[in-house]
Formats: C-alpha cells, structure tokens, sequence
C-alpha cells in the first residue's frame, strides 16, 4: 500500500480504535466479579455486537486499501468465518447474554488472536 490520503488514514485510525473498543468490551464481560443480568451489562453487550458488525462493514473498505497484500486480505477474512462460529454457538441471539466461560474461553481469546493478526498490518500506516 503507497502512501494514504488523509481518508483512509482516518479509516484506519478509526477501525483499530473500534478493535480495541471491543476488546475492551469483552474484558469488561469476563470479569469474575460481573453482574450479568444488569441492564448496563446487556447494553454492552449488544454495543460490541455492533461494533463487530462495523468491523464486518469497514471490511469492504480494508479490502481495497490491502488489495495487494494478501496476507492481510487472507486475515481480512478470517474475521468472517470467527464471526460465523460466533453465530453457530449463538452469541448473537438479542435474548442471551453470552456465558462468561464462553466468553473467557472461546470468544475473547479468537478475538484477541485476530485482532493482534490484523493490526499488524495496519499499525505501521497509523503509528507515528
């Protein structure tokens, strides 16, 4: 990838601060000490099922900023299939909150896995 346009830098700035957002958002659900039936619980939990939705949208985005690149591109879509599974196991029914062991020993740790794999391609275009 040549240099950015000032759009697509934003871009990239704002997708991995939604990265870390969820990744906040999931440590924030794992916690040992958390009341899953309170209503700001659910609330974030229906806020990173969103943000996952973003990430899914910026995709098509990242698909032509990485054209060349298909390492990225081959990461890129891993994030669908993580997603996939997530659906398969029913993490994204409106009606459950996810189970913390679920949670602490599925979800988090695949999350975290790609996260780290995606932004090594996109840290060296935003770190300054």
């Amino acid at each position: 990838m040549a240099g950015l346009t000032t759009r697509e830098f934003l871009l990239l700035k704002q997708y991995n601060a939604l990265l870390e957002t969820v990744e906040e958002a999931f440590d924030y659900l794992s916690d040992e000490n958390l009341n899953a039936s309170a209503p700001v619980t659910r609330q974030v939990v229906l806020d990173s099922y969103e943000a996952i939705g973003k990430i899914a949208e910026a995709h098509v985005n990242l698909v032509i900023l990485f054209e060349k690149n298909e390492e990225a591109l081959q990461v890129i879509a891993q994030f669908g299939v993580l997603v996939d599974e997530l659906e398969q196991i029913g993490h994204f029914e409106q009606n459950n909150v996810p189970e913390k062991e679920a949670l602490q020993t599925y979800i988090k740790p695949a999350y975290e896995t790609w996260k780290n794999q995606i932004q090594h391609h996109i840290l060296p275009h935003i770190a300054h």
